[in-house]
């Protein structure tokens, strides 16, 4: 009697736990779904290329942009789909568009972008007409054709994470998945898949005595539905209170959701390999691995190829364990032909097909440190990263130009600058960044925080904090041009200063500024002493003016590191973030209008909804005109100043800028911008040890490099020169009688002055 007490109450607290747990894990397993929990990762885009009429492009570099985004060539005269191109001759582009078309003239390139409806197509394609210059000439978009100014593509996905883990991920929907491969995956991995609900009993007492049998674990019994359930919801702790869990929440899923959608989940998240440190997730993705194709495009051999795959990535990887690979390829191919899905025929051509011989994509972390820099602007909006559909404004083409631009100009310093060819054997590595930014948007397209991601992770464009050097010059000669002289009169491009040896005396301590090579040059204009980086002038200019008024517009064009008022602030004697340099050099660009530096253009969550949206809109800094005298003053720094090796080396866009060098010789620096961008480039060592390089031939030609490539892109259109502004052009007689000429130097120079404040020259 006790006894069949005591198993009734075990039976009734079996019951209730059971209950109990069945209730817990429906509602942990329905808080999951609602939050989808399947695998969402946080997904990077960078930005959309954009063309505009004027500017200059190749039209090799757009195909490798859209192929690299899987699009389809098809010829000058067919019907384009969403994700097709042409490329035509100048009379296949004049037959095409309807219109007459030059000499000069010489082909054309049209695109629908990807993400184009089907009955939006015809009036979504964007063609662009290129001259042989390699100029655009002329933009389209119909039909029927209309001419516009500018062509915008798609936003194309740069990289996807799980946490911190790279990750290659293309969703796909059911529809897309060839039938062979779901038949394929279901043959091997559960032919039971759309009879049982959730849990195959037949398939668990089959592998048990598969088990026994043979004295291992040989087979599992796992159904695709608590792969999914073992996969994504729990751990892989193999316990029975685990195995209990398992059990009941594939029951839940089956519950809840449709076959296919529980098929299309799985497919779309079963890990598939691993590309280098990227998981291979989905089949989707899988297939431009193994195979470099569209998974619509696989036949059955690669279909069964797959499937063999899911069961062990790295067991039946075809790509280093072939004859195993081709083993399980032939076990799916034999349980398929069993199920009826593939005939004798199609079994004997599918098994005679060779394996892929080499991955078709080799992943990397195109730029990490954009990436990086990314992150810690979410982080200091109080946003999580997780989940995320991340927009950003990485120009991809550019980003892969300045990484490769200053990793070949630091190895060729270290292979033939003999003192840091030393320092290199020493075990120093020589390092560098490169920051390009947009003067309208305030996006950042380029971060470059260092040669190499693997080697050191540390993000100098973003945490270094750097002696800024001459950088600094240019808002002591805007401050100065903001204010009048001790005699009243307002400052201007041409007036005089002091470029002679001088001692101040301050707090007990006494401060003599040192020119580059100990040379001075007497009385010079304002515009001569900045474009030949003159300390001695320099200095005594922003002691005149004052320095915290010198601090004061300073932090007015973005600069936020404190600065501490002593004279040898006026040469850069502190520290400031590279990115601060690029926030107030693009300032300057604008005409004194501050943008909102941001690297992120749009973030949506997993519901699509907005969670960050960049406000492009400037904030009006100091008088936009005496901003446009300074960067007529910066102009002569690159047209024949100490960055005079640009357009020697064949940039002509109008450009200006800054070199900047510490008087340590431990920094190197240049900023400069066009209309349109701004880049700047630094270079030094972690350890600050002395380079003995100057901001011209330590950072000067990796700037040339990268704007060569990138900046030729826009117009070369000059400054939009404010409209009380008028352009003074200065002759050699007047530069003579300003000791401004010196053989060799231009004998015209053009500046800007403030119409009211232009003198009688």
């Amino acid at each position: 009697m006790a006894f069949t007490i005591l198993l009734t109450l075990v039976i009734i607290c079996g019951l209730g736990i059971g209950a109990y747990s069945y209730f817990a894990l429906e509602k942990e397993l329905t808080a999951k779904l609602e939050s989808k929990k399947f695998i969402v990762p946080t997904e990077f885009y960078a930005a959309p290329p954009t063309f505009q009429t004027h500017s200059q492009i190749q039209i090799s570099d757009i195909e490798k942009q859209l192929l690299r985004q899987n699009y389809r060539r098809r010829e000058f005269d067919q019907r384009l789909l969403s994700g097709d191109y042409f490329i035509a001759t100048r009379e296949q582009c004049a037959a095409r568009l309807q219109v007459g078309l030059d000499e000069n003239q010489d082909a054309c390139i049209g695109w629908v972008t990807q993400d184009t409806r089907t009955q939006d197509v015809d009036s979504s394609i964007q063609v662009l007409v290129v001259q042989k210059d390699r100029l655009i000439s002329r933009i389209f978009k119909g039909a029927p054709f209309e001419e516009v100014q500018e062509a915008v593509s798609e936003a194309p996905l740069l990289a996807q994470y799980i946490g911190n883990e790279p990750l290659m991920q293309k969703t796909v929907t059911l529809g897309e998945v060839p039938p062979m491969c779901s038949n394929a995956v279901m043959s091997i991995e559960d032919a039971q898949f759309l009879e049982h609900g959730g849990v195959s009993f037949k398939g668990i007492f089959r592998a048990l005595v598969k088990n026994v049998t043979s004295g291992r674990r040989a087979q599992g019994g796992s159904t695709i539905t608590q792969q999914l359930v073992k996969n994504y919801f729990l751990t892989s702790e193999r316990t029975l209170k685990r195995k209990y869990q398992e059990f009941i929440m594939s029951v839940l899923l089956e519950s809840r959701f449709s076959k296919d959608q529980i098929l299309e989940t799985y497919l779309n998240v079963i890990y598939l390999g691993q590309n280098g440190a990227f998981q291979v997730r989905g089949y989707g993705a899988a297939a431009r691995y193994y195979f470099g194709k569209e998974l619509t495009d696989l036949n059955i051999s690669e279909c069964a190829l797959m499937a063999a795959i899911v069961n062990s990535p790295g067991l039946y990887n075809p790509f280093k364990k072939p004859e195993n690979a081709e083993r399980r390829r032939n076990l799916v191919l034999t349980k398929m032909k069993g199920l009826n899905y593939i005939s004798q025929a199609q079994f004997d051509e599918a098994d005679r097909q060779p394996l892929p011989g080499a991955p078709r994509t080799i992943a990397s972390e195109t730029a990490p440190y954009y990436l990086d820099a990314v992150r810690k602007q979410l982080t200091a909006q109080g946003l999580s990263p997780d989940g995320l559909k991340i927009y950003t404004g990485l120009d991809l083409e550019a980003q892969e130009t300045a990484q490769d631009a200053l990793r070949g100009h630091l190895e060729n310093l270290e292979k033939n600058n003999k003192h840091i060819s030393n320092l290199k054997a020493k075990g120093h590595s020589l390092e560098g960044t490169v920051l390009v930014g947009n003067n309208q948007t305030g996006l950042v397209s380029v971060v470059v925080g260092g040669r190499n991601f693997r080697m050191t992770q540390f993000n100098r464009a973003i945490d270094g904090h750097r002696q800024i050097g001459s950088i600094m010059k240019p808002f002591v000669f805007l401050t100065a041009l903001l204010n009048k002289t001790e005699s009243g009169e307002p400052y201007t491009p041409v007036t005089l200063l002091n470029d002679e040896k001088f001692t101040y005396k301050y707090e007990g301590q006494a401060w003599s500024p040192d020119n580059y090579g100990k040379k001075y040059f007497g009385t010079v204009p304002m515009f001569y002493a900045l474009k030949n980086s003159l300390n001695a002038a320099t200095a005594s200019l922003g002691l005149a003016v004052g320095l915290g008024n010198v601090i004061d517009v300073t932090h007015e064009m973005g600069v936020t590191s404190h600065l501490k008022s002593f004279p040898a602030m006026t040469l850069g004697a502190f520290e400031m973030y590279p990115k601060e340099v690029l926030q107030s050099y693009m300032t300057l660009a604008a005409m004194g209008q501050r943008p909102s530096l941001s690297f992120i253009r749009r973030a949506l969550n997993s519901d699509n909804v907005e969670v960050f949206v960049h406000d492009p809109r400037p904030v009006s800094t100091v008088d936009p005109a005496a901003v446009a005298s300074l960067v007529s003053m910066m102009k002569q720094t690159i047209l024949s100043g100490t960055a005079r090796s640009i357009t020697m080396s064949g940039f002509f866009n109008p450009a200006a800028g800054k070199t900047g060098t510490t008087s340590d010789n431990k920094d190197a620096w240049f900023a400069g911008f066009t209309p349109y961008l701004t880049t700047v480039v630094w270079v030094g060592y972690d350890n600050n040890l002395p380079h003995k390089l100057t901001g011209s031939n330590g950072a000067v030609p990796v700037w040339t490099q990268v704007m060569k490539k990138i900046g030729t892109r826009f117009p070369a259109d000059d400054f939009p020169w404010p409209e009380n502004t008028e352009k003074v052009m200065l002759d050699q007689k007047t530069l003579e009688a300003l000791n401004a000429y010196k053989e060799g130097d231009p004998t015209q120079v053009e500046l800007v002055f403030d119409k009211e404040k232009s003198p009688d020259l």
